[in-house]
């Protein structure tokens, strides 16, 4: 069996203790988010309130369940490009698309503070650009966009891709807002933007703008953005903007190919008194999950027995490291073999890594082609 090269589509980044003490305004003072340490490790706070523990800090005990405390001097090391080097060479990944997903976003959210929220997300970006810039190929740095509206989710997102040169972005609620949807206008700038600059988006939780869900890795379990990802589709985004990209970020894929027959034939059922259509009638709703979108997984051998239905180029492998309190970090590639035990070996070279370094433009991969991106079996309504 082929030991390919892995490159996680999906990883946690651990941020810098000092990563907004050091880059906000002293006007932002009694907001600012700060590391503190308490008995178990390390946690967030901001705005007088503490976020939920950081899925790290359980995440370097020993092969016998001891814990190890995560300090405040260890997560600073490990924020440098030197310790996460050491993160994927335990992990034997040789690159890693780094997200922050950390309950310390919901906190800065929660004040209502545009220029204090802007901020934030300003000051994560040009940190992560920074340390994405000592080793390009092997930090592909993900960028947040800011919630308060489209116009500052656009600028963020041009400024994140052009100038810091930042991979990709995801999203914490619709461009425009938690409470407008994706069909709005005012979210057509940021659409535009995205197609145009070849930036992949992200979603990974629901964009309501309600509380992150509890992470949860569990085989066949549909994630709880799934309403979110056919609401792009029916606000006709594909349609408008064929050169988008969407990454749905959860540890399984196993949930899409039922989930693809219900959507079509619903779709198809209502055909009479529908509201809403597809702009193009030659296809399902499925077919615009699967040309726009591409899907990130880990431990979910079913969803890949059925990669027919998905298409080979739009599933990824994560490790979700530190995204996770049951990240299988560091056994991602023992992980991996057992996974994909007995699959093809070029199909097991894509999901290992050479599809997401095609999808963020890694090195000298090149992008899919319009005949890759359609290439899935279709399903047969009768």
């Amino acid at each position: 069996m082929t030991l390919h090269r892995m490159i996680s589509a999906a990883s946690g980044v651990i941020e810098s203790p000092d990563l907004w003490s050091k880059r906000l305004s002293p006007a932002f003072a009694d907001l600012c988010p700060r590391m503190v340490e308490r008995g178990d490790g390390v946690v967030w706070t901001a705005a007088n309130r503490m976020a939920d523990s950081p899925a790290y800090i359980d995440a370097f005990g020993d092969a016998h369940g001891r814990p190890r405390k995560v300090t405040a001097e260890s997560a600073a090391w490990l924020s440098t490009a030197e310790g996460r080097r050491w993160i994927q060479d335990r992990d034997e990944v040789a690159g890693e698309v780094l997200y922050s997903t950390a309950s310390v976003w919901d906190l800065i959210n929660a004040t209502e503070q545009r220029d204090f929220i802007v901020a934030c997300y300003r000051a994560y970006n040009d940190w992560l650009a920074e340390l994405c810039a000592q080793d390009p190929e092997r930090f592909i740095g993900v960028a947040k966009v800011p919630t308060t509206g489209a116009d500052d989710a656009t600028g963020e997102l041009v400024r994140a891709v052009e100038e810091l040169g930042l991979k990709g972005v995801v999203l914490d609620a619709w461009p425009g807002g938690a409470d407008c949807p994706p069909a709005m206008k005012e979210c057509d700038a940021f659409w535009e933007a995205a197609a145009s600059l070849r930036t992949p988006v992200s979603i990974y939780r629901p964009l309501d703008g309600n509380r992150e869900p509890g992470p949860s890795i569990t085989a066949g379990y549909t994630p709880e953005y799934y309403s979110d990802l056919t609401s792009i589709i029916y606000a006709n985004i594909p349609d408008r903007y064929p050169d988008i990209r969407f990454v749905s970020v959860t540890p399984n894929c196993g949930w899409a190919p039922p989930a693809y027959e219900q959507l079509s034939e619903n779709y198809m059922r209502m055909s009479a008194t529908r509201k809403i259509a597809l702009a193009d009638p030659d296809l399902y709703p499925s077919d615009y999950l699967r040309r726009f979108f591409w899907y990130v997984t880990q431990a979910d051998r079913t969803g890949l027995l059925n990669r027919a239905y998905f298409g080979e180029a739009h599933l990824l492998w994560g490790s979700f490291a530190f995204m996770d309190h049951n990240t299988a970090w560091p056994n991602t590639r023992q992980l991996f073999e057992r996974v994909t035990a007995g699959m093809p070996e070029p199909f097991r070279g894509k999901l290992a890594g050479e599809n997401c370094a095609r999808v963020y433009g890694v090195g000298n991969a090149s992008r899919f082609t319009p005949e890759e991106v359609k290439a899935y079996d279709s399903y047969a309504l009768l």
